[in-house]
């Protein structure tokens, strides 16, 4: 039991020690890009003096990166995220908004390749030919070579769903994994001696084959939450679809540093967490 708290608390710790460490090395870049602390609104000529001496103020009272971070951590941990400098709204609002459109991308994109995938390991695994091995490589080779900005590109030209680049972006890299591991399966002695015995190929993979990858499967599952979620932040940017993802471009775009925080934060949030899931079936596996 000691053994197992411990085990928590030092996976719960090094969740935290990721996360601000994201986070600080996302303000890291923004703050040190060029052009940072200059405001666009400085050229208005409507604006008072006053105006823009609030305006300067502002961009002085960040100009020290670790002195904004540990005010940014403090506010977190009273439940306070700030607000947008961009957009003038509360994050959290923001974030509340935007982040289901997400959600429902990912999960819906990694449904349709992890489908697609499945389906397409099953044929080569169960009818194994020529033609069909070589057409799968080739074609998980084509969408495997393509960069994930190109997909979103066809994505905006087709007029296809975020959720459907998305599982272009998946399918290939789900399908080699997926075909590896039950050309593995099928391959053990306790497979072909139910396939010489004459057993069913359904029973075969409902009794041998699936129950010796389950574990390997929840690990890749986990990995491709990851993919999945990291893959949607350029497409939603280029098919303009209002998630994270735009929400963070824009962010970038325009310099908003507490906006760029709180989002670095969600993100290496969700990938620990989604390799943390990856890694535990992993050591089951093992």
């Amino acid at each position: 039991m000691k053994g197992l708290i411990y085990r928590a608390a030092r996976r719960i710790l090094a969740l935290v020690l990721l996360c601000l460490l994201g986070g600080l090395l996302g303000a890291t870049l923004v703050r040190f890009a060029p052009g940072y602390g200059v405001d666009e609104r400085e050229l208005d000529p409507r604006l008072s003096q006053q105006t823009l001496e609030s305006i300067r103020a502002s961009s002085r009272a960040n100009s020290s990166l670790l002195a904004y971070y540990r005010q940014f951590l403090r506010g977190v941990v009273h439940g306070d995220l700030g607000n947008s400098q961009w957009l003038q709204q509360p994050i959290a609002s923001l974030v509340r908004e935007r982040f289901p459109v997400t959600l429902r991308s990912v999960l819906f994109g990694t449904f349709l390749a992890w489908m697609a995938a499945l389906v397409a390991s099953l044929i080569v695994s169960l009818f194994p030919n020529f033609a069909i091995e070589v057409s799968g490589t080739l074609l998980t080779g084509v969408f495997i070579a393509l960069p994930v900005a190109v997909v979103a590109m066809l994505a905006v030209y087709t007029g296809a769903p975020v959720s459907i680049a998305i599982a272009a972006v998946l399918f290939p890299k789900l399908f080699r994994y997926l075909r590896n591991m039950l050309a593995h399966a099928y391959a053990q002695p306790h497979v072909l001696a139910a396939q010489a015995r004459g057993i069913a190929r359904g029973r075969i993979l409902s009794h041998h084959v699936f129950p010796n990858v389950s574990l390997a499967l929840f690990a890749l599952l986990g990995v491709s939450l990851s993919m999945a979620f990291g893959a949607a932040i350029p497409i939603e940017a280029l098919c303009d679809s209002p998630g994270i993802g735009q929400l963070a471009w824009q962010a970038a775009l325009n310099r908003d540093l507490p906006l760029i925080m709180n989002l670095t934060l969600l993100t290496t949030l969700i990938s620990v967490g989604a390799n943390w899931l990856a890694n535990v079936g992993g050591r089951r596996v093992l």
